[in-house]
């Protein structure tokens, strides 16, 4: 707990520096922040937003084509409406009740979470 607080308070003080010298300080005619206002005001710097908000979108755009293919239903189903009968029922009778378990589970998941 006090060691926490002590990082905390640790954290401040350089933070608290750091701002003091980012605005404060000066580096000839002006300070830190200035110094980086009239760079970010170049055109230079500002294709250079554009460009990276072009290229943010791209991969946004990308990444959610590929979240909608990971997430969409099968078009087959595995082949499981294919067993025959005699198969199905043979691991019916391995695997017991546990179909059934499952489904109640899942009815009491639901009931809790109600």
């Amino acid at each position: 707990m006090i060691r926490r607080t002590i990082r905390l308070v640790w954290t401040g003080a350089v933070l608290a520096f750091l701002a003091y010298v980012l605005f404060f300080v000066r580096l000839g005619e002006r300070t830190p922040f200035q110094h980086l206002m009239r760079v970010a005001g170049t055109e230079e710097a500002q294709e250079l937003g554009r460009e990276v908000g072009a290229a943010t979108e791209r991969i946004t755009k990308k990444i959610g084509d590929q979240v909608h293919e990971a997430t969409k239903p099968p078009e087959q189903d595995g082949g499981t409406s294919q067993v025959p009968k005699s198969v199905s029922d043979k691991l019916g009778g391995m695997v017991g009740d546990a179909q059934g378990r499952a489904e109640r589970l899942e009815a009491s998941r639901e009931r809790d979470s109600q």
